[in-house]
C-alpha cells in the first residue's frame, strides 16, 4: 500500500512537471500566440500585395487571406506572418506574388517581413 502511494505521489508531481515545463517552453517560441501564456505585444500592421504589378485593393487581399489586409494584432505578429507564409507556399505558390507585411510592435519602429519564397 505504501509503494503505491509512492507511485501515486510520483505521477501527480511527475505531470505538474510536465505542466510546467510546457508553459515555460512555450513562453520562447513563435507559435506562442496558440498557448495560454500571456502575450502582451501589440502590433499595427499592414499587408501588401501585388500580382503582375498590379497592387491588390485591401478587399483582395483579406479575400486572399481570409484575415484582414491592416489593422492591430494584440498578439504575436507571427500569428500573421504564419498565415501569409503557409497561404504563399501553398495556394499563391504559382502565383508568384510580392508580399510584404508593414509592421510596429509596440510602437518601437516599423519593420517590412517578406515570406520566404
Amino acid at each position: 500500500m505504501k509503494n503505491q502511494k509512492i507511485v501515486y505521489l510520483f505521477i501527480g508531481v511527475l505531470f505538474l512537471l510536465l505542466q510546467l515545463g510546457s508553459v515555460v517552453y512555450a513562453r520562447f517560441i513563435p507559435e506562442k500566440f496558440f498557448c495560454w501564456a500571456p502575450y502582451d505585444e501589440h502590433t499595427y500592421y499592414k499587408i501588401q500585395v501585388s500580382l503582375n504589378g498590379k497592387a491588390l485593393s485591401t478587399d483582395e487581399v483579406k479575400s486572399r487571406y481570409n484575415y484582414l489586409s491592416d489593422g492591430w494584432e494584440p498578439r504575436s505578429i507571427d500569428n500573421v506572418f504564419s498565415l501569409v507564409q503557409q497561404y504563399e507556399a501553398t495556394y499563391g505558390k504559382a502565383e508568384n506574388a510580392n508580399v510584404e507585411i508593414l509592421y510596429n510592435t509596440n510602437g518601437n519602429g516599423w519593420n517590412i517581413w517578406r515570406p520566404i519564397k
